[in-house]
C-alpha cells in the first residue's frame, strides 16, 4: 500500500483531524493527508489517512472523527 499512496502523500495537502480513541474515549489529534483512492466505498466504516507524524497509515473510524482542519503550510 505504501508505494501506491507514495505520491499521493507528497501531494495533498496535510490536515488536522481530531478524533476520539475507540477504548478511551481520549480525543486525539493527528496531522494527516486524505487518500480519496483508498477510500472510495462511501459504505465503508473506517477512513485511512496518511499520518506525517508518525510516517504511516491511520486507520480511523468515521464515527469517531470529531472535525478535520486545514492547515496553512
Amino acid at each position: 500500500l505504501r508505494n501506491v499512496a507514495e505520491p499521493v502523500m507528497k501531494t495533498k495537502p496535510k490536515k488536522r483531524i481530531f478524533f476520539t480513541h475507540y477504548k478511551t474515549g481520549e480525543e486525539i489529534s493527528k496531522i494527516v493527508s486524505e487518500l480519496p483512492h483508498l477510500n472510495s466505498n462511501p459504505n465503508n466504516a473506517r477512513m485511512i489517512y496518511w499520518n506525517h507524524t508518525d510516517d504511516c497509515f491511520e486507520d480511523i473510524s468515521k464515527k469517531s472523527i470529531i472535525r478535520l482542519e486545514d492547515i496553512e503550510e
